[in-house]
């Protein structure tokens, strides 16, 4: 396969109807590139960067080899860091010249872009037990790494010491075919971890009958913090990517593609809450039997009130399943 890259001179430019060689236009931080592809059924390209302060592409293929191109198309080295397919490259958000790579070899690495030669001038080789999926720096300051394996582990590292994990997340998202692979990734702000579920009873603490949810975790302890379920789809999903702004969420699933709004679940746990007190005679209905009473103090609590209070914490707390809306992509037509 060739790659070319070209930089497009406006930001946002569309992609021209016509192009002499076959195409596609990425826009990754408001800068369009343009990628000449020429296919070669034996050889393809898996996972792809752009680090647009250094100007530089990187990509990884399905043979172990990584690429690293100017914006301009410029090759500036072309190497085999890995023995089985790249399956994630990417540029560390606060140090540029730090650069992971992951793999189906079972390994993770981390290099000096200003100091590679061959395969064996990594920084740190990250082992892993299953192949995995990918690897992302955090985008708060850029010391962790959050890996996913092809299994059951999800894996925080630290900057602070590289070689062995800081926590390890037993999670069931195991390799399928024709599946998507499934990968986590962090929250913009916080130290939240998001992946989709695809229920195994062979992992500790997961059933093939429960649900298919999105799952965050707590990055600096490991811990679940609250699960996502939308009960109009019963898909896995494999993807999750938050907006900037880290109050929406965008979740990939086939051909379908789940948004989940802060203003949508809060408007939501209202619509809950009346709904329970409605079924359960608070209101009007219980002022009026108060006023019917005899003088006497109308009591403050009961046991069903009681109940209630509890079952209307239980919404704001962040163990709710909450609901997204669903939004369908089209199957493009073949012409």
């Amino acid at each position: 396969m060739l790659f070319y890259v070209y930089n497009l001179p406006l930001p946002h430019r569309p992609c021209p109807t016509t192009w002499p060689e076959p195409r596609t236009c990425v826009t990754v931080n408001k800068v369009s590139f343009s990628f000449i592809i020429r296919f070669l059924f034996s050889l393809w390209y898996c996972s792809v960067d752009v680090a647009a302060a250094r100007h530089t592409v990187v990509t990884g293929d399905n043979v172990g080899k990584v690429v690293l191109l100017s914006t301009e198309g410029r090759e500036i080295w072309h190497l085999k860091l890995h023995k089985k397919k790249v399956t994630h490259v990417e540029f560390n958000p606060h140090c540029d010249w730090l650069l992971a790579t992951a793999s189906v070899d079972q390994t993770v690495k981390l290099w000096d872009l200003r100091n590679i030669k061959d395969k064996s001038s990594f920084l740190h080789v990250l082992p892993h037990e299953k192949g995995v999926n990918a690897a992302y720096f955090s985008p708060l300051d850029g010391a962790k790494l959050l890996t996913t394996d092809q299994h059951s582990k999800i894996r925080i590292y630290s900057s602070s010491d590289w070689s062995k994990p800081q926590h390890v997340i037993l999670h069931p998202h195991r390799q399928f075919q024709h599946l998507t692979p499934i990968k986590a990734t962090w929250h913009p702000r916080y130290d939240l971890v998001v992946v989709g579920r695809y229920p195994d009873p062979h992992v500790p603490g997961s059933s093939a009958s429960e649900l298919r949810t999105v799952d965050v975790f707590d990055g600096s302890n490991g811990r679940m913090v609250c699960q996502l379920h939308d009960s109009n789809t019963k898909g896995i999903i494999s993807l999750n990517r938050f907006n900037p702004m880290g109050d929406t969420l965008a979740s990939g699933m086939g051909f379908n593609i789940l948004i989940w709004n802060q203003q949508d679940v809060m408007k939501r746990k209202q619509e809950q809450m009346m709904k329970i007190m409605s079924e359960q005679g608070l209101g009007r209905a219980e002022a009026a039997a108060c006023s019917q009473r005899q003088r006497g103090a109308c009591p403050h609590s009961s046991t069903r009130s009681e109940k209630l209070k509890r079952k209307l914490l239980s919404l704001t707390k962040t163990d709710l399943l909450l609901e997204g809306k669903m939004y369908k992509i089209k199957k493009p037509k073949l012409e």
